[in-house]
Parts: C-alpha cells; sequence; structure tokens
C-alpha cells in the first residue's frame, strides 16, 4: 500500500506501507510523514483531508490528530470525486503503466512509483486542489452523482 499527502506546494509526505493497516499503524504513518511536514513547512495554514477509511475514523487517531492541533476536513463518506489524491492515484498509474509498462520485481514497480510520485508537476497539484469548490458545486448540483474528474 503506498500512503501519500501533498498541499499547493507541492509533494509532502509518501511512504509504503506494510502488512494490514490499522488505526496504531495509521497514527505512525501520520507521525512519520505528515508530522515532519507539520512542524517544519506546514505552519498552521493548512487543513489535511483523509477519506473514510475506519483506520482514519477511529478515535484514537481523532485524538491523535487533535492533540497535535491539526484540523481536519469534514468528508461525506463514499465521495471520491471530492478527493484529490484519487486524481493523483490515476495520473501516476498512467505514468508508471505508460507504454505498456509491466514489472518483474517489486522494487521496480516501487521505483516506478516513487517516480512518479516525485515526478508530478507543481501545477497538476495546484489545480486539484483549486478545483475542490467547483467540486463540491458540481456534486451538489449533480444530487452526489460521480463526475467525471
Amino acid at each position: 500500500m503506498v500512503w501519500a499527502t501533498f498541499g499547493f506546494k507541492g509533494q509532502v509526505g509518501f511512504a509504503f506501507l506494510y502488512g494490514r493497516q490499522n488505526s496504531p499503524k495509521y497514527i505512525e504513518t501520520l507521525e512519520n510523514h505528515l508530522m515532519p511536514f507539520s512542524e517544519n513547512k506546514g505552519g498552521r495554514n493548512w487543513e489535511y483531508q483523509h477519506d473514510n477509511a475506519p483506520t482514519h475514523t477511529s478515535s484514537a487517531r481523532k485524538n491523535y490528530l487533535n492533540s497535535k492541533n491539526v484540523t481536519v476536513l469534514e468528508w461525506p463518506p463514499m465521495s471520491p470525486d471530492l478527493n484529490p489524491i484519487e486524481n493523483v492515484w490515476g495520473f501516476m498509474s498512467r505514468k508508471i503503466y505508460e507504454n505498456g509498462g509491466q514489472f518483474y520485481s517489486v522494487n521496480a514497480l516501487k521505483t516506478s512509483i516513487e517516480s512518479a510520485w516525485y515526478n508530478l508537476e507543481l501545477e497538476i497539484l495546484q489545480i486539484l486542489i483549486m478545483s475542490i469548490g467547483k467540486r463540491v458545486y458540481d456534486v451538489l448540483l449533480k444530487n452526489g452523482k460521480t463526475l467525471n474528474y
């Protein structure tokens, strides 16, 4: 599994996760990959968004992020159209598998994933972030139906 997050100024955190993910492992991921950004670069002018996976909604996770003064955006369930990271995964997948790319080792695949992540254009990430307002509006117009993002 891959965990990643980004902000308006670019990629923030990236990690390969191993084993079954649960709330303690998610908190460990946040501690090791999100909080260094928060403490070193983020300041207080940012909000964190994740989906409603059980590990993301646990009371332990809520308590952890509250203790770190991290503001988490409230997010409706089953709303991938509103989550820009889903678009990032799409961009990355197309890059990783362009020209019929296949991988014969886990390390080769991981290298390609990392390359796709670190070579994302800043403009793409900024456009995705700036599109949130329009996405919410479009979802409301379509009564919650899927968008073409």
